[in-house]
C-alpha cells in the first residue's frame, strides 16, 4: 500500500471514529414538561446509561373543557399510556411515545437528524475514496 492509500485509509477511520465520539457522551434528549404543544423544548443529556426520550401528551377533560400540554424528558424505562383516569371531577388521557436516538422525542420533526446526515457524508466519502483506491 502506497502513502496515499494509507493517507485516505486514515481519514477514513478519523471519520468514523469522530462520528462515534459523538455518542459515547450520552443520549440527548428535548427536556420540559407541562408547555403547550407547539412550544420547542431544550435539549439535555440522559443521565441513564440505557434510557430512552419520552414524549407525552398529556389530555386534561374538565367538564367539556379540554386542555393539552406535552412533557419531555429522558426516563429509564418507557411509562404505558394512561386512558381515562378519573381525579377531582376531571379526566386525564396521557399518550406515551418512546425513543432511543438523540433527540428523538420532537413533538414537531426536525427534517433529519446529525446520524442520518453522518451516515450519507461518511457514504459519500467512501465511495469517493473507494473509486480513488481502484
Amino acid at each position: 500500500m502506497n502513502n496515499s492509500h494509507a493517507a485516505k485509509s486514515c481519514m477514513l477511520i478519523l471519520l468514523v471514529t469522530l462520528l462515534c465520539a459523538e455518542r459515547a457522551q450520552g443520549l440527548k434528549c428535548y427536556n420540559c414538561l407541562g408547555v403547550p404543544l407547539e412550544t420547542s423544548c431544550n435539549s439535555t443529556t440522559c443521565t441513564y446509561s440505557d434510557g430512552f426520550c419520552v414524549t407525552q401528551v398529556v389530555e386534561v377533560v374538565v367538564d367539556s373543557q379540554t386542555n393539552k400540554v406535552k412533557n419531555s424528558m429522558c426516563l429509564p424505562i418507557c411509562p404505558a399510556d394512561l386512558e381515562n383516569i378519573e381525579i377531582l371531577r376531571s379526566t386525564i388521557n396521557v399518550k406515551t411515545s418512546c425513543c432511543k436516538a438523540d433527540l428523538c422525542n420532537a413533538a414537531i420533526p426536525t427534517g433529519g437528524c446529525t446520524w442520518t446526515m453522518a451516515g450519507v457524508l461518511l457514504f459519500s466519502l467512501g465511495s469517493v475514496l473507494l473509486q480513488t483506491l481502484l
